[in-house]
Parts: C-alpha cells; sequence; structure tokens
C-alpha cells in the first residue's frame, strides 16, 4: 500500500510536470504568435506609408482591402472565443470530455489555428476551426 501510493505519486508528479511543459511552450507560441502579428502589422503600415508617397489612388485601395482582411478575421476569431466559451459552459454541466479537433494538442479549450502545427489543417486556417468547433458545439446540444 505505501508502495503502490508512492507510485501514484510519482506519476502524478511527472503528470504535472508534462502539463506544466505543455502549458510553458503553448504560452511560447502564443508569444511567437504575437510577435509575428505585430511585425506583420508594422510591414503593413510600412507598405501603406509608401503606397502613400507613391499614389494616393492606391493607397485608398490597399487600405480598404487590408481593413476588410483585418476586420474578416477578428469576426472569425471573435466567433471561435465565443464558441470556446458556449462549450466550456456546456462541458461544465456534463462530465464528458470532448474529442479533440486535431493532435496539436489534447485539450479542445487551449487549442487554436495560431498555435497549429504547420501540417495541421487549421494552421493558420482560422475559418476551417470555427467551422469544427461549431459542428462539435453542435453535437453536444
Amino acid at each position: 500500500s505505501r508502495r503502490a501510493y508512492s507510485i501514484l505519486e510519482r506519476q502524478r508528479m511527472k503528470e504535472r510536470a508534462r502539463d506544466l511543459e505543455h502549458k510553458a511552450a503553448v504560452q511560447k507560441l502564443r508569444q511567437d504568435s504575437e510577435r509575428d502579428r505585430a511585425i506583420a502589422e508594422q510591414l503593413v503600415n510600412q507598405a501603406i506609408i509608401r503606397c502613400k508617397a507613391e499614389s494616393p489612388a492606391k493607397e485608398v485601395s490597399l487600405e480598404k482591402r487590408i481593413q476588410r482582411t483585418v476586420q474578416k478575421n477578428k469576426k472569425i476569431s471573435s466567433q471561435s472565443d465565443r464558441l470556446i466559451k458556449r462549450l466550456r459552459s456546456k462541458i461544465s454541466v456534463m462530465s464528458t470530455r470532448p474529442p479533440s479537433l486535431c493532435p496539436c494538442d489534447p485539450d479542445i479549450l487551449n487549442t487554436g489555428p495560431g498555435l497549429c502545427a504547420t501540417n495541421c489543417s487549421f494552421s493558420q486556417n482560422s475559418k476551417a476551426f470555427a467551422q469544427a468547433l461549431a459542428s462539435l458545439v453542435n453535437c453536444y446540444q
């Protein structure tokens, strides 16, 4: 019994260590993606400034295109966030855990298109992620 308890305790410690490593890796990925986003935003702003200097007509169309793309991405991202909140509330009521959408992260609540591996179907594809998440939420209704 003492031996069995110590074995269980060692397993729990290993699992906690793995969880901490995983959380640290996810946090690093989030920071990297945020840094990449900031760099991309700077590049876009520099391109707009260069375009302003070249011709005012190009500037307006480029700005509109960029604004539409940014708004579309924000809309899809907020939709995914709302779906994850709905899924969290449904999970708290139920005792079952939902399956993961991709092999990148076993916990669906920590997954996202920005955190997936490059060979994942959801990598940088927030629209597909939102659709899969919506179908999963509908399954739990």
